[in-house]
Protein backbone atom coordinates (compact mmCIF):
# COMPACT_ATOMS: atom_id res chain seq x y z
CA UNK A 1 0.00 0.00 0.00
CA UNK A 2 2.67 2.09 1.11
CA UNK A 3 4.49 1.63 -2.39
CA UNK A 4 0.69 2.50 -3.91
CA UNK A 5 0.56 6.01 -2.37
CA UNK A 6 4.80 7.01 -3.02
CA UNK A 7 4.35 6.21 -6.84
CA UNK A 8 0.91 8.04 -7.34
CA UNK A 9 2.94 11.27 -5.34
CA UNK A 10 5.88 10.63 -7.73
CA UNK A 11 3.91 10.66 -10.74
CA UNK A 12 2.12 13.56 -9.88
CA UNK A 13 4.84 15.38 -9.21
CA UNK A 14 6.21 14.26 -12.86
CA UNK A 15 2.86 15.22 -14.37
CA UNK A 16 2.65 18.95 -12.34
CA UNK A 17 6.59 19.38 -13.31
CA UNK A 18 5.54 18.82 -17.03
CA UNK A 19 2.44 20.56 -16.83
CA UNK A 20 3.83 23.44 -15.28
CA UNK A 21 2.21 26.77 -17.23
CA UNK A 22 4.95 29.78 -17.41
CA UNK A 23 3.82 33.12 -16.33
CA UNK A 24 5.00 35.93 -18.82
CA UNK A 25 3.80 39.66 -17.61
CA UNK A 26 3.62 42.58 -19.46
CA UNK A 27 4.52 45.84 -18.00
CA UNK A 28 0.72 47.26 -18.54
CA UNK A 29 -0.32 44.03 -15.78
CA UNK A 30 -1.41 41.90 -18.11
CA UNK A 31 -0.18 38.32 -18.04
CA UNK A 32 0.22 35.25 -20.58
CA UNK A 33 0.24 31.94 -19.32
CA UNK A 34 1.84 28.88 -21.70
CA UNK A 35 4.54 27.36 -22.30
CA UNK A 36 7.76 29.47 -23.21
CA UNK A 37 9.93 27.56 -25.83
CA UNK A 38 12.15 30.35 -27.16
CA UNK A 39 13.81 33.54 -25.70
CA UNK A 40 15.27 35.09 -28.48
CA UNK A 41 17.27 38.05 -29.13
CA UNK A 42 13.97 40.54 -29.21
CA UNK A 43 10.83 38.43 -28.71
CA UNK A 44 9.98 35.04 -26.77
CA UNK A 45 8.18 32.49 -28.70
CA UNK A 46 5.30 30.54 -26.27
CA UNK A 47 2.76 27.62 -26.85
CA UNK A 48 -0.74 27.70 -25.29
CA UNK A 49 -1.21 24.31 -25.64
CA UNK A 50 0.43 21.36 -24.92
CA UNK A 51 0.16 19.53 -27.96
CA UNK A 52 3.75 18.97 -30.16
CA UNK A 53 2.41 20.21 -32.96
CA UNK A 54 0.60 22.95 -31.65
CA UNK A 55 1.66 26.54 -33.29
CA UNK A 56 3.93 28.91 -31.90
CA UNK A 57 2.84 32.47 -30.45
CA UNK A 58 5.41 35.50 -29.98
CA UNK A 59 5.67 38.56 -27.79
CA UNK A 60 8.22 41.18 -27.96
CA UNK A 61 10.53 41.61 -25.10
CA UNK A 62 10.38 45.36 -24.43
CA UNK A 63 6.27 44.32 -23.71
CA UNK A 64 7.66 42.00 -20.67
CA UNK A 65 8.38 42.91 -17.26
CA UNK A 66 9.42 39.41 -16.37
CA UNK A 67 8.81 35.72 -17.26
CA UNK A 68 7.79 32.87 -14.08
CA UNK A 69 8.54 29.78 -15.31
CA UNK A 70 7.11 26.74 -13.91
CA UNK A 71 10.24 25.65 -12.34
CA UNK A 72 10.23 28.71 -10.23
CA UNK A 73 12.89 30.39 -11.90
CA UNK A 74 12.17 34.38 -12.88
CA UNK A 75 13.89 36.44 -15.63
CA UNK A 76 13.36 39.79 -15.52
CA UNK A 77 13.49 42.28 -18.56
CA UNK A 78 12.84 45.79 -16.48
CA UNK A 79 16.25 45.65 -14.28
CA UNK A 80 14.71 48.99 -12.22
CA UNK A 81 11.42 46.66 -11.36
CA UNK A 82 13.69 43.98 -10.14
CA UNK A 83 15.43 46.57 -8.23
CA UNK A 84 12.07 47.60 -6.79
CA UNK A 85 10.86 44.29 -6.04
CA UNK A 86 13.96 43.29 -3.82
CA UNK A 87 13.34 46.17 -1.62
CA UNK A 88 10.00 45.13 -0.78
CA UNK A 89 10.97 41.69 -0.55
CA UNK A 90 13.48 43.03 2.31
CA UNK A 91 11.51 46.20 3.85
CA UNK A 92 10.47 45.39 7.68
CA UNK A 93 6.86 44.24 8.06
CA UNK A 94 4.80 46.85 8.95
CA UNK A 95 2.51 46.84 11.80
CA UNK A 96 -1.06 45.99 10.72
CA UNK A 97 -2.13 48.88 13.10
CA UNK A 98 0.01 52.15 13.97
CA UNK A 99 0.86 52.57 17.49
CA UNK A 100 -0.59 55.97 18.54
CA UNK A 101 1.04 59.37 19.56
CA UNK A 102 -0.32 59.65 23.04
CA UNK A 103 0.35 57.67 26.02
CA UNK A 104 -1.63 58.25 29.93
CA UNK A 105 0.11 56.11 32.39
CA UNK A 106 -0.48 55.41 35.79
CA UNK A 107 2.05 54.81 38.17
CA UNK A 108 0.87 52.82 41.19
CA UNK A 109 4.40 52.54 42.63
CA UNK A 110 6.98 54.84 42.30
CA UNK A 111 10.23 54.46 44.53
CA UNK A 112 12.19 58.20 44.56
CA UNK A 113 14.95 59.31 47.32
CA UNK A 114 12.51 61.16 49.17
CA UNK A 115 10.51 58.37 49.77
CA UNK A 116 7.87 56.12 47.72
CA UNK A 117 4.82 57.46 45.62
CA UNK A 118 2.60 57.21 42.97
CA UNK A 119 1.59 59.31 40.19
CA UNK A 120 0.01 60.08 36.54
CA UNK A 121 1.88 61.25 33.35
CA UNK A 122 0.83 62.33 29.43
CA UNK A 123 3.38 61.54 26.63
CA UNK A 124 3.18 63.00 23.26
CA UNK A 125 5.29 61.69 20.13
CA UNK A 126 6.80 64.67 18.74
CA UNK A 127 7.84 63.02 15.15
CA UNK A 128 6.41 60.98 12.03
CA UNK A 129 9.62 58.45 12.57
CA UNK A 130 8.84 58.37 16.12
CA UNK A 131 12.29 58.61 17.78
CA UNK A 132 11.12 61.46 20.48
CA UNK A 133 8.96 61.99 22.73
CA UNK A 134 7.72 64.71 25.32
CA UNK A 135 6.81 63.10 29.16
CA UNK A 136 4.71 65.36 31.48
CA UNK A 137 4.76 63.26 34.97
CA UNK A 138 3.09 64.29 38.25
CA UNK A 139 4.41 62.73 41.57
CA UNK A 140 3.07 62.86 44.96
CA UNK A 141 5.08 60.76 47.73
CA UNK A 142 3.07 59.05 50.19
CA UNK A 143 2.77 61.44 53.48
CA UNK A 144 5.43 59.51 55.72
CA UNK A 145 5.24 59.94 59.84
CA UNK A 146 8.40 59.28 62.01
CA UNK A 147 10.15 59.74 64.85
CA UNK A 148 13.62 61.83 65.53
CA UNK A 149 15.07 60.32 68.19
CA UNK A 150 18.34 62.56 68.81
CA UNK A 151 16.07 65.94 69.13
CA UNK A 152 12.97 64.36 70.45
CA UNK A 153 10.81 65.44 67.13
CA UNK A 154 8.53 63.86 65.53
CA UNK A 155 8.17 64.52 62.11
CA UNK A 156 5.14 64.53 59.09
CA UNK A 157 6.16 65.19 55.40
CA UNK A 158 4.60 64.85 52.24
CA UNK A 159 6.25 65.82 48.69
CA UNK A 160 4.95 66.99 44.87
CA UNK A 161 6.59 66.86 41.96
CA UNK A 162 6.54 67.81 38.41
CA UNK A 163 8.97 66.52 36.05
CA UNK A 164 8.90 67.57 32.20
CA UNK A 165 11.46 65.02 30.57
CA UNK A 166 12.28 64.92 27.16
CA UNK A 167 12.70 61.01 25.44
CA UNK A 168 15.04 60.12 22.70
CA UNK A 169 13.80 56.74 21.10
CA UNK A 170 16.92 55.25 19.21
CA UNK A 171 14.99 52.90 17.62
CA UNK A 172 11.25 54.26 17.26
CA UNK A 173 8.22 52.35 17.99
CA UNK A 174 8.64 49.14 18.50
CA UNK A 175 6.52 46.13 20.82
CA UNK A 176 9.31 46.51 23.12
CA UNK A 177 10.64 50.02 22.71
CA UNK A 178 13.61 51.59 24.78
CA UNK A 179 14.43 55.23 25.36
CA UNK A 180 16.63 57.58 26.88
CA UNK A 181 16.37 60.96 28.01
CA UNK A 182 16.76 63.87 30.91
CA UNK A 183 14.09 64.53 33.54
CA UNK A 184 14.11 68.01 34.72
CA UNK A 185 12.23 67.88 38.17
CA UNK A 186 10.86 70.08 40.49
CA UNK A 187 9.49 69.20 44.32
CA UNK A 188 7.79 71.08 46.38
CA UNK A 189 5.80 69.94 49.59
CA UNK A 190 6.28 70.15 53.50
CA UNK A 191 7.37 68.99 56.65
CA UNK A 192 5.91 69.46 60.18
CA UNK A 193 7.87 69.11 62.94
CA UNK A 194 6.60 68.31 66.60
CA UNK A 195 8.85 68.86 69.96
CA UNK A 196 7.79 68.06 73.25
CA UNK A 197 9.27 70.42 76.65
CA UNK A 198 9.24 69.00 79.90
CA UNK A 199 9.05 71.32 82.64
CA UNK A 200 10.48 69.78 85.70
CA UNK A 201 9.33 72.64 87.36
CA UNK A 202 6.07 72.35 86.51
CA UNK A 203 5.47 69.12 85.56
CA UNK A 204 3.97 70.63 82.52
CA UNK A 205 4.43 69.14 79.17
CA UNK A 206 3.73 71.32 76.08
CA UNK A 207 3.75 70.41 72.56
CA UNK A 208 5.53 72.74 69.57
CA UNK A 209 4.79 72.21 65.52
CA UNK A 210 6.24 73.83 62.54
CA UNK A 211 5.54 73.87 59.14
CA UNK A 212 8.74 74.18 56.88
CA UNK A 213 8.19 74.69 53.31
CA UNK A 214 10.60 72.32 51.21
CA UNK A 215 11.66 72.72 47.60
CA UNK A 216 13.96 70.38 45.86
CA UNK A 217 15.14 70.51 42.07
CA UNK A 218 17.59 68.86 39.95
CA UNK A 219 18.61 66.57 36.74
CA UNK A 220 17.95 62.76 36.18
CA UNK A 221 19.05 61.07 33.20
CA UNK A 222 16.21 58.27 33.18
CA UNK A 223 16.43 54.62 31.09
CA UNK A 224 12.70 54.02 30.03
CA UNK A 225 11.71 50.54 28.75
CA UNK A 226 7.88 49.93 27.39
CA UNK A 227 6.18 46.76 26.59
CA UNK A 228 3.52 47.18 24.04
CA UNK A 229 1.25 44.12 24.59
CA UNK A 230 -1.63 45.56 22.58
CA UNK A 231 -1.95 48.14 20.10
CA UNK A 232 -3.38 50.47 23.19
CA UNK A 233 -2.17 48.45 26.36
CA UNK A 234 1.48 48.97 27.62
CA UNK A 235 3.14 48.83 30.66
CA UNK A 236 6.26 50.95 31.56
CA UNK A 237 9.41 50.76 33.41
CA UNK A 238 12.25 53.41 34.08
CA UNK A 239 14.94 53.94 36.38
CA UNK A 240 17.54 56.95 36.58
CA UNK A 241 19.91 58.78 38.99
CA UNK A 242 21.25 62.42 38.24
CA UNK A 243 22.28 65.73 40.85
CA UNK A 244 19.74 67.69 42.92
CA UNK A 245 21.29 71.07 42.70
CA UNK A 246 18.68 72.40 45.17
CA UNK A 247 17.16 71.17 48.35
CA UNK A 248 16.12 73.70 51.10
CA UNK A 249 13.83 73.87 53.94
CA UNK A 250 12.34 77.39 54.98
CA UNK A 251 10.80 78.61 58.10
CA UNK A 252 8.76 81.77 58.60
CA UNK A 253 10.13 83.40 55.15
CA UNK A 254 13.98 82.16 56.46
CA UNK A 255 15.68 79.37 55.11
CA UNK A 256 16.13 76.90 57.84
CA UNK A 257 18.38 74.55 55.89
CA UNK A 258 20.19 74.38 52.70
CA UNK A 259 21.44 71.15 51.48
CA UNK A 260 24.61 71.34 49.24
CA UNK A 261 24.81 69.43 45.92
CA UNK A 262 23.47 65.91 46.21
CA UNK A 263 22.14 62.57 44.09
CA UNK A 264 18.52 62.05 43.56
CA UNK A 265 16.89 59.31 41.71
CA UNK A 266 13.88 57.00 40.77
CA UNK A 267 12.46 54.14 39.60
CA UNK A 268 9.12 53.93 38.23
CA UNK A 269 6.39 51.17 37.27
CA UNK A 270 3.35 52.25 34.98
CA UNK A 271 0.23 50.63 33.45
CA UNK A 272 -1.02 53.02 30.55
CA UNK A 273 -3.36 54.06 27.61
CA UNK A 274 -2.30 54.35 23.98
CA UNK A 275 -4.42 56.33 21.36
Amino acid sequence: MSRIFTLTFLLSIIFATVHAQDVMVRKNGSIIEGKVVEVGIDKVLYKISQEANAANFAVRKNELLRIEFGNGQTVWFDKRAERGSARERNAPIVQDEALGKNKIDISPFKALDSGPGFGISYERILDKRGHFGLLLPFTMTIPEDYYLPIIGEDSDEQMYYFSPSLKVYPFGQKRVTYAVGPTFFTGIGNRWEYSYDYDPKTGVTTSNEEERKRLRMGLIINNYVNFQITQHFQIGLNAGVGPRYVDREKYRSTIYRDRHMGISGEFNFSLGFRF
